[in-house]
């Protein structure tokens, strides 16, 4: 068996690893990427907004042909594969999802367009470079709407929220509001939302509904709300069935 003739999944590859120049752009499956660099401090967010927005996009007719992903490879170059981005989050509409989950990764060519949204979660190792070369190629790849997110409030990026919109090929910078309780405030026209920094967490605001779409944290405090809810009325509950046997007992002994 010539090099040529083995498939790049049997290659083993690292995650992350370089792929071959011989691999054949449409049918290689991407190997997975490696682990975030600074997986603790950006792992909680990114799983927060994914679970989010596909909580809140499962909602809309195109759902079926909705591709959210994170921590997948973003290929853009069908001539060297070797260039390629992972965003922490990025959503595409009208794409066929059940041609490019088999390949493990996003082909712009494959899928007939880039991604609509990408967003980009700050940490120490990556800061300079989500603003300044992903910037660059993320324009350059057509991707509509590029998010920047840092949880410190502007300690690695150049503020706590930054969005670009694509207006002929190149970022023009989407005007973010500051609030007077301190929370950051940038509209969305590709997700219809309000992103929201607030005390270092990144939220959604719907406005249709008006009402923040609720994030892991918040599902878990209304669960936690509805569980408390529930033990205060239960134990209400025994304490009138008691207060009636007493009176019951007592009418009993009259």
């Amino acid at each position: 068996m010539t090099t040529k003739t083995v498939k790049l999944q049997e290659l083993n590859l690292p995650r992350g690893g370089r792929i071959p120049e011989w691999a054949d752009p449409d049918t290689f499956i991407s190997p997975d990427t490696p682990p975030f660099p600074d997986a603790m401090h950006q792992e909680p967010s990114i799983s927060d907004v994914m679970t989010t927005l596909r909580r809140h996009l499962r909602g809309r007719p195109d759902w079926d042909t909705t591709l959210i992903s994170g921590n997948s490879f973003l290929y853009y170059d069908r001539d060297n594969l070797n260039n390629r981005y992972s965003p922490d989050c990025y959503v595409a509409f009208n794409v066929d999802i059940d041609a490019i989950w088999p390949r493990n990764g996003y082909m712009v060519w494959s899928a007939g367009k880039p991604p609509d949204f990408a967003l980009e979660i700050a940490s120490e190792s990556t800061g300079q470079r989500d603003m300044v070369i992903k910037r660059r190629d993320y324009a350059r790849i057509g991707i509509r709407e590029y998010w920047r997110f840092d949880a410190t409030g502007g300690e690695y990026h150049d503020a706590p929220l930054g969005g670009d919109s694509l207006v002929n090929g190149e970022y023009q910078p989407i005007a973010t509001q500051p609030q007077p309780d301190g929370s950051i405030w940038g509209y969305s026209s590709i997700l219809e939302l309000w992103l929201v920094w607030d005390s270092g967490y990144l939220l959604f605001w719907d406005p249709n509904a008006r009402e923040f779409l609720r994030n892991i944290d918040a599902a878990d405090d209304a669960r936690q709300a509805a569980e408390d809810a529930l033990a205060e009325a239960q134990r209400q509950l025994a304490t009138a069935e008691e207060t009636i046997r007493q009176l019951r007992e007592q009418l009993g002994q009259s």
